[in-house]
C-alpha cells in the first residue's frame, strides 16, 4: 500500500502549479486517451484513477456528455482543485478519497464503461500492477476500456539516458514557451522530479512490453501502446464484449 506519508500535500500544490511543465505533451496524452476510448452509447460512469487537479476529467466530461465522471485520489488538496475547477459540470463530476493500491474500492455498485489513470500506476510494484489490471478487468462493463498515461522503465542503459534527457528538454522547452523564462526546469530539478535522473522509493516504473503482457494476462483484447514519449506512455486494452 502506498503510505500516505511518503506523498505529501506539498507534492500536490507543486504539480498544481507546475504539471504544465513538468508533463510532456500533456494536452496530446490527453487527447490520446479520450480518442481510444468508444463513446457510451447510453450514460455511463468513468473512473478517473488519481485524478489529481482534474485536468484529465474535464477532459473526458467534454469529449463523452452522456458520462459522468468520478475523480478518485489520495491528495485532498487536488480534489479540492478538482472539484472546484470542474464545478460548472455539477453532478457529472464526483469526487472520492482513497488509495490506489487498497482494493476497496474495485468494487463498484455500477459497471464502469472506461477506467483512466495518469502517472500514478508506477508508484505500485510489479504485483501490484498485475493485480490492478485483473481487478479493473473484473470491474468493466463488456467493451469497456483501461487506459493508462504512465512513467514507464526503459530496459537498458540507453534508453533511460534518452528518457531522461528527452524529459529535461520537455520541461526546458514548455517552461520558456509558458513562462517566458527558465523557473519551472530549474524547479524541476530543485525538487527532483525525474526518476530517470533522481532515485526515489516512490517510483516503480515497469517496462512498457512487461505491462502490455500482464493487461493481455488479465484478459484485456486490443491491448496496445498507443503513444510515447521521453519515458511517459500511454497505453491499454479493451474488455471483450457479450
Amino acid at each position: 500500500m502506498i503510505d500516505q506519508q511518503e506523498w505529501q500535500e506539498q507534492d500536490s500544490d507543486d504539480f498544481i502549479e507546475l504539471g504544465e511543465y513538468f508533463v510532456p505533451e500533456r494536452q496530446v496524452q490527453m487527447d490520446v486517451v479520450t480518442s481510444v476510448i468508444a463513446e457510451p452509447r447510453e450514460p455511463a460512469e468513468i473512473l478517473d484513477l488519481c485524478c489529481g487537479q482534474g485536468r484529465l476529467s474535464g477532459a473526458l466530461l467534454k469529449a463523452f456528455p452522456a458520462a459522468t465522471v468520478v475523480g478518485l485520489d489520495l491528495s485532498a488538496a487536488m480534489l479540492d482543485t478538482a472539484r472546484r475547477d470542474l464545478a460548472d459540470h455539477g453532478a457529472r463530476f464526483r469526487t472520492e478519497q482513497f488509495d490506489l493500491a487498497e482494493r476497496g474500492w474495485r468494487t463498484r455498485a455500477e459497471a464502469p464503461a472506461a477506467v483512466v489513470s495518469s502517472l500514478a500506476v508506477h508508484h505500485l510494484d510489479a504485483d501490484g500492477k498485475r493485480a490492478l489490471y485483473r481487478d479493473v478487468h473484473t470491474m468493466l462493463r463488456p467493451g469497456g476500456a483501461l487506459v493508462i498515461v504512465d512513467l514507464v522503465q526503459p530496459v537498458g542503459a540507453r534508453g533511460v539516458e534518452l528518457a531522461r534527457r528527452m524529459w529535461d528538454e520537455s520541461v526546458r522547452e514548455q517552461g520558456i514557451a509558458g513562462t517566458g523564462g527558465l523557473k519551472p526546469y530549474e524547479r524541476f530539478h530543485e525538487l527532483e522530479w525525474s526518476c530517470y535522473q533522481y532515485a526515489d522509493e516512490l517510483d516503480k516504473p515497469s517496462p512498457v512490453l512487461d505491462q502490455l503482457n500482464w493487461l493481455t494476462e488479465a484478459g484485456f483484447t486490443e491491448v496496445d501502446l498507443y503513444w510515447m514519449k521521453a519515458g511517459h506512455a500511454v497505453f491499454g486494452g479493451v474488455k471483450a464484449g457479450e
